[in-house]
């Protein structure tokens, strides 16, 4: 995954980047690994072992999605469009990349999970 979708999304939000906590510690990452600043064709989501930029592997998709929910958190997604990030393993509808029929299907059921779920602790 590259900068272009965590900068977006803050961007989007009116927020910048450079003041933005987990946007800052992933960039202060990188700088203090490769010691220059992160550039547009720099991964984002870097393998912290490798001694050049290079994306992580698909293994750590897990690492860039929690990483992301917490960027949305701070740039003030709802909950319920976190969750269903997180439960769909990264689906996020927006005009620029619409999901198809069957994605749309498994993000509103993540949606609707959420709802119910807060709608059960709110009668608890």
């Amino acid at each position: 995954m590259d900068n272009a979708f965590a900068r977006k999304l803050l961007i989007d939000r009116a927020l910048v980047p450079d003041e933005t906590a987990v946007y800052r510690e992933q960039t202060t990452a990188f700088r203090q690994k490769f010691g220059r600043e992160m550039g547009p064709d720099d991964p984002f989501f870097f393998d912290p072992d490798a001694d050049t930029p290079q994306f992580r592997g698909p293994q750590d998709a897990a690492y860039a999605i929690e990483f992301l929910s917490k960027l949305m958190a701070e740039a003030g997604v709802e909950a319920a469009a976190i969750y269903a990030f997180r439960r769909t393993g990264g689906l996020f509808p927006s005009d620029a990349m619409p999901l198809d029929a069957l994605d749309l299907l498994e993000w509103n059921a993540a949606v609707y999970e959420y709802q119910e779920k807060l709608d059960h602790t709110r009668k608890q």
